[in-house]
């Protein structure tokens, strides 16, 4: 079968493909992603793919894999030109000149004696000055360099809107070490984004359409176990008030009223954190994104809690309840300390987690559904048991 971006995930073990056909598959998707492919190889597998592919590619995939993932070092690729700066305009027509035509390159990168970028030349500038024009005196010199550990996530919201095509790539001493072009930036980003929608809800970067179905219920079982575990914490709550419930039976048609409604709060609340932390975007002052959500929260639950409590007094009258204005402020009074409390959980469950150094997107959707039914459930039941029911 021959390997495409439709069929490439029904194979658990890509290296057993020739490499021509591997080489072929791989100039069809980000480079990023072949990185992530070969970083699975088993590594006499992958040096024998890497001496029989075109030493172009080797090279650039070689380079990737001495760093670490998600970091700019990863996505470098080998500078096309590197001129020093006390050559000449003529110089760099002839490095432009004996540059490969396939080579995608966008300007020659200028280094001093020790190899630190000093600037770089636009290739118009060599059509404008005398060919014995020295290079550090036309070339750009506030160039943007970017650092080969810094984290792609970041270099993203750094370069974001800057529109430059391509970067140098420096160490600490801003010695050259490639170049990392805007485009592979942008692919890594949008990786990560498609990705967490799958993690908040427990499925694996890795599947997708064509996963095969054991590798899908290998994927998912951990986290539905964790979710089915997670489950039976909030029946135990709906259980604990079994007698309420008997009396009051008009309160089990608002469970899942409640449930859904806080649901969806901490949820909004939870997209929009995981959202902003992936774009750098979240605010050094936590205080001022919490009492947004409390107040969102509020709102929220005050308009559906209001909607609720009419519907409550009007059910409860037709069964001619003599609790039922008190079971209509209960339902208002649970569902608007049940938003505002979901509001909160949906913004501290991803802090919480990147605080200790886990993936603020994995799974966090199971936790906060958890969270946000024990809490709503309790409070409901909580208030109708304290206030309405008898011995």
């Amino acid at each position: 079968m021959k390997l495409t971006k439709e069929t490439y995930k029904k194979h658990k073990d890509l290296s057993i493909f020739p490499s021509d056909q591997l080489v072929e598959f791989f100039s069809t998707i980000p480079k990023i992603q072949v990185l992530r492919l070969l970083r699975k190889f088993e590594p006499a597998i992958l040096s024998r793919f890497m001496e029989e592919c075109p030493r172009d590619l080797s090279s650039q995939w070689e380079m990737g894999l001495k760093y670490s993932e998600n970091s700019v070092g990863e996505l470098m690729q080998p500078a096309a030109l590197v001129l020093n700066e006390t050559q000449t305009i003529a110089d760099a027509i002839t490095g432009i000149k004996n540059t490969p035509k396939e080579t995608l390159f966008t300007y020659g990168v200028i280094v001093d004696a020790s190899h630190r970028v000093t600037g770089v030349l636009v290739f118009k500038d060599v059509f404008y000055h005398e060919s014995s024009t020295l290079l550090k005196d036309v070339c750009f010199k506030n160039t943007i360099c970017l650092k080969a550990t810094d984290d792609i996530v970041d270099t993203f919201n750094a370069i974001a809107g800057k529109q430059i095509p391509e970067f140098p790539v420096v160490d600490d001493d801003r010695k050259l070490l490639g170049t990392l072009r805007g485009s592979h930036v942008n692919d890594a980003h949008a990786m990560k984004l498609r990705a967490q929608s799958g993690l908040m809800v427990g499925v694996s970067r890795e599947e997708g359409l064509e996963s095969s179905v054991f590798s899908c219920v290998r994927m998912r079982g951990p986290w539905l176990l964790v979710n089915l575990i997670t489950a039976f914490i909030a029946g135990a709550v709906v259980g604990v008030f079994q007698d309420t419930i008997d009396q009051f039976v008009l309160l089990a048609l608002f469970l899942p009223i409640l449930a859904g409604q806080s649901g969806n709060t901490g949820a909004q609340a939870l997209a929009v954190l995981i959202r902003e932390m992936a774009l750098g975007d979240i605010s050094s002052n936590m205080a001022k994104q919490l009492s947004k959500e409390v107040f969102l929260g509020l709102i929220h639950g005050l308009a559906t809690g209001a909607i609720c409590a009419v519907a409550m007094y009007f059910l409860a009258n037709q069964q001619s309840n003599p609790h039922a204005s008190a079971l209509s402020l209960i339902i208002l009074v649970s569902l608007t300390v049940s938003c505002v409390t979901s509001g909160l959980m949906g913004a501290f469950v991803p802090v919480v987690l990147k605080k200790f150094g886990a993936d603020p997107a994995a799974a966090s959707s199971i936790f906060l559904t958890t969270g946000t039914d024990v809490v709503s459930m309790g409070v409901m039941l909580g208030l109708a048991a304290k206030f309405l029911t008898h011995g």
